[in-house]
């Protein structure tokens, strides 16, 4: 077994001859891996707190500036606004909770930005990232229906549609661009990879979970929790964070261009640019999926370390347990029962 600090990609356990896999047994969590497991689980709970009190600040702090009035007549300014609201609510807490983690974890890898161990599996995550975007929005497009046809309403802000080449490229920056730097380094960096010492399984739910949660309403939080699954995954195979960063800056960058192009294209040609974008999307994910489960040097397990005891600990943190609380109350505040007409 290699001796390889955690947060690197997990050691293949192949025989000689490549036709049996010897997985190592997973053993119960000792004292100090409890206690280190539980300090993490706080430092972390208290980052998404964090991350909670700074989205409430920022909004408050706008709100009294004479930059409110332009945020919704500017696109240059709402951007701008867009922007520094993602680096101040969470750069600011996980930027803290990053060296408070080292501090636990000394000998863990918690940003692993070097370059992916293989273009191939790089490229082909990208198509099983689209697949799995165009499959969330279908599971979340039908759960909405449903939803909506037995009494339910559902809120969700929406960015303008950019009504120009240069508000377009602004939507970029502060959609796409910087979001994906930003929660990729909370996520799929701080949280991922300080909780993988524990099992990858455990790392990969709880970062979704709070991926997902921590989009703030009950629209976005599932189809963020079905890609975050899938982004960790890859980001575990490729072991690499830019694997997370490019994904991110996909979906968001292809949200927003589809966005600009409803502005600018008749409905035909919007309908058919966009179906044409699905089809060749969706079959280059077939074939990457297909070409993952047939490369025997893509090692598709993932590292077991201990059984039910993570998560345990975890939900034994109170921090990080009132931070699931205070996500889920948000998320469940975008939804209303208003019967049927």
């Amino acid at each position: 077994m290699s001796d390889a600090p955690y947060g690197l990609i997990n050691v293949i356990y192949d025989s000689a001859d490549g036709s049996i896999k010897v997985v190592p047994p997973r053993k119960s969590m000792d004292k100090k891996a409890v206690i280190e497991l539980f300090l993490v689980a706080c430092i972390i709970g208290f980052a998404v707190l964090g991350f909670d009190y700074c989205t409430d600040l920022y909004v408050k702090l706008i709100a009294k500036t004479p930059l409110m009035k332009y945020y919704d007549t500017s696109e240059a300014m709402y951007n701008i606004i867009q922007t520094f609201f993602s680096l101040f609510a969470i750069m600011i807490p996980f930027g803290l909770a990053l060296p408070l983690i080292k501090l636990v974890q000394r000998d863990t890898v918690i940003l692993p930005l070097w370059k992916p161990n293989s273009k191939k599996v790089f490229v082909a995550a990208l198509g099983v990232a689209f697949l799995t975007v165009l499959i969330s929005n279908v599971i979340v497009s039908m759960g909405t229906i449903f939803g909506e046809a037995v009494g339910f309403e559902f809120e969700m802000s929406e960015s303008p549609a950019p009504q120009s080449f240069g508000g377009f490229l602004w939507q970029v920056l502060s959609v796409a661009m910087v979001p994906a730097f930003v929660e990729e380094f909370a996520i799929r960096g701080i949280m991922l990879q300080s909780l993988r010492k524990y099992g990858d399984l455990f790392a990969i739910i709880v970062s979704s979970i709070f991926f997902g949660l921590m989009h703030g309403n009950c629209l976005q939080a599932p189809f963020a929790f079905i890609l975050g699954m899938v982004m960790c995954w890859l980001v575990i195979k490729t072991d690499s964070l830019w694997t997370g960063i490019a994904i991110h800056f996909m979906n968001n960058f292809y949200a927003t261009t589809l966005l600009a192009l409803g502005e600018v294209c008749s409905t035909a040609v919007y309908v058919a640019i966009v179906a044409g974008l699905n089809v060749v999307g969706a079959l280059l994910g077939v074939v990457a999926i297909i070409w993952f489960v047939d490369k025997k040097e893509v090692n598709l397990e993932l590292k077991k370390v201990y059984k039910w005891e993570p998560y345990l600990v975890a939900l034994c943190s109170i921090p990080m347990l009132i931070a699931i609380i205070n996500l889920i109350k948000t998320c469940l505040d975008t939804v209303s029962y208003v019967g049927f007409d």
